[in-house]
């Protein structure tokens, strides 16, 4: 029995497997699933926003879908509010609930509160409307990688009811909306746990691609045309229709239009991957990875284990130099889970990545989520592990092999000889994904 109520928040780029890791959860903990999908929520939009089938609805309770009309304003304010409510109630039946969707400043809205933002004058407010207006979306998108970088890199630029609420603040103000985006936590009766759906960046390309030529040929080019008539509505700004409003005002051809939407589709993905990135708490795993999963929420229910990356002070502490003055050195990445005494550090030698275990008394399951977290972080490069005995057989376990450190490459023998050299039990295993 768990003494608290968790969250956990299934996040990651469109296309990335979401919907269905959701609900696999959700059937394993005997629990509900509450959408974070700021399109989802549209009973009129379907197709393009992917939302779950009958089929898929079916498998889980599903909240917060469907819910409300195109034709009604909603903002984040009002998810929070709506959102807390829910899960207010749904805590009373279950200890474990589960958040899906990839809109980031609505998953932050709910897990950590909103920030607080300067009031801004009506004035200014009418003049950007009426900007945008004459000079479209491209300026208003211009105004917000000129006056906040940091936030373009993030928001959805399609969106331009986001880009227009942003730069009000900025000339309000006189400083970047991103800038006011630093409050503390708010209050919560619940513990979020964040899983990353992760994929090798081209894979996750061709899924995107994949899935939009579906989309077309469940009938998305019907769909938009359904909600044509309302095109300058703020929920359809979104990837998907502005595509197809422009191929029937006649700009571009169909074929541009689907071409577009792959494209925009790939940047959106890039954006949330940005955001997660900055956000810093995200566990990534592969759909497949269920195992290695269900071990890091159960850590994450019973030892609040987190794994977040080390600092250049963490690896001067452990290694008494700094990254500039080890020839070897090129790329620190080192991190370790909120455990005392457990960690891995992660070294790459030029174009190798080398695996220096740390873990003292940690246990298996915190140790199997550590070598997971290692392999993720290494992705598709060359990865070697410089293991004592005792954890050889967990790292077999992830599809590593025992090579001969003669075979090794000569960087990494020169990195270790003198180590090998004073006698400490040491083996070499490598894995290439």
């Amino acid at each position: 029995m768990l003494d608290k109520n968790f969250l956990i928040v299934v996040g990651g780029p469109t296309a990335s497997g979401k919907t269905g890791f959701a609900i696999r959860l959700a059937q394993h903990f005997q629990t509900a699933i509450v959408s974070s999908d700021s399109r989802q929520f549209y009973k009129e939009m379907t197709i393009g926003t992917a939302k779950p089938s009958a089929e898929e609805l079916a498998q889980a309770p599903h909240y917060l879908i469907n819910s409300i009309s195109i034709e009604q304003y909603y903002s984040v304010g009002d998810f929070e509010r709506d959102a807390l409510k829910l899960l207010e109630q749904l805590f009373e039946k279950h200890q474990v609930i589960i958040l899906a969707g990839g809109s980031g400043l609505f998953i932050n809205a709910l897990c950590q509160g909103l920030d607080h933002f300067p009031a801004v004058p009506s004035e200014i407010k009418i003049q950007i409307e009426q900007e945008y207006e004459e000079k479209g979306l491209k300026w208003l998108q211009e105004q917000i990688r000129v006056h906040d970088p940091a936030y373009f890199t993030e928001v959805d630029i399609q969106n331009p009811h986001r880009l227009m609420r942003a730069l009000c603040v900025c000339r309000a103000s006189g400083q970047p909306y991103s800038s006011f985006r630093k409050g503390g936590e708010a209050s919560r009766n619940f513990t979020p746990i964040y899983l990353q759906m992760n994929w090798l960046r081209p894979q996750l390309y061709a899924r995107i691609n994949k899935r939009v030529d579906l989309m077309m040929t469940e009938g998305l080019l019907a769909e938009a045309k359904l909600l044509y008539p309302k095109k300058n509505l703020s929920a359809l700004q979104t990837v998907g229709y502005q595509e197809h409003f422009s191929y029937f005002d006649g700009h571009i051809s169909q074929g541009e239009a689907v071409a577009l939407i792959k494209r925009n589709s790939r940047r959106y993905a890039k954006r949330q991957l940005t955001w997660a990135r900055r956000d810093g708490f995200w566990k990534k795993f592969h759909p497949n990875d269920w195992e290695h999963c269900l071990d890091y929420l159960k850590l994450s229910m019973t030892q609040e284990t987190n794994v977040k990356t080390g600092t250049t002070e963490d690896w001067q502490h452990l290694t008494g130099k700094t990254p500039e003055n080890d020839d070897y050195i090129q790329l620190i990445m080192s991190f370790k889970a909120e455990i005392p005494t457990a960690g891995i550090r992660l070294v790459r030698l030029k174009n190798l990545f080398i695996v220096e275990e740390l873990v003292e008394r940690a246990d298996v399951p915190t140790i199997s989520m550590l070598i997971h977290e290692t392999i993720e972080r290494a992705a598709d490069t060359p990865l070697f592990v410089m293991c004592r005995w005792a954890k050889m057989a967990l790292f077999k376990q992830f599809g590593f092999e025992t090579i001969p450190f003669s075979d090794a490459p000569e960087i990494i023998q020169k990195r270790y000889e003198e180590e090998l050299s004073d006698g400490i039990q040491t083996i070499l295993m490598q894995k290439v994904k």
